[in-house]
């Protein structure tokens, strides 16, 4: 039985608007996923902007600019069929993102935040989806991840997690309330 639901953040909840990006914003964009931890990511990022409050506060705008909510009330329908379901969001990601995931998803449905820069754990390795079986206690086959990137959904699926590959044109409403009635 579905326990946790997991939702990768970017080209899952959100898509990425087709807008244009400066030579800089481009770059600081490529560094978002890949960081282990903010502090790599700053690091890096400081060849662009060298001062950390310009380089976060242009991090956290570029975020809000570039990134669209795909389904807006995905996670009150949810909760409104299946309100004993944890609804989370684990991305490879740079803290950086948690403002935007609050305004955007409120905190109303939103049953945590897991995001790599923040547990030094990255996907598709097997120690970040432990964090998450761990930290809500369920074993892999209470726990339904959906993601968008094969290597990720391969890595759940090698340690029994349950997994929705998404892609641009996918209803996650109903890939999800289909899994779940199918899977009962």
């Amino acid at each position: 039985m579905i326990k946790v639901i997991a939702f990768d953040l970017v080209g899952v909840l959100v898509n990425e608007k087709n807008i244009e990006l400066t030579e800089t914003e481009s770059k600081l964009e490529r560094m978002f996923g890949p960081n282990i931890n903010d502090s790599d990511y700053l690091k890096n990022a400081r060849e662009y902007i060298e001062k950390d409050s310009i380089l976060m506060r242009t991090t956290e705008d570029l975020i809000t600019k570039l990134y669209k909510v795909r389904e807006k009330d995905l996670f009150e329908k949810i909760k409104n069929k299946y309100n004993n379901i944890k609804i989370i969001i684990a991305t490879n990601h740079v803290s950086f993102v948690r403002n935007f995931i609050g305004e955007s998803f409120g905190v109303d449905f939103l049953d945590d935040v897991i995001i790599s820069a923040e547990i030094h754990k990255i996907k598709p390795n097997t120690d970040f989806y432990e964090h998450i079986l761990n930290k809500f206690n369920i074993k892999p086959s209470d726990l339904l991840f959906l993601d968008d990137n094969q290597k990720n959904i391969d890595g759940a699926s090698e340690i029994g997690i349950n997994t929705i590959k998404v892609d641009s044109t996918t209803s996650l409403i109903n890939e999800i309330f289909n899994f779940i009635h199918n899977n009962d």
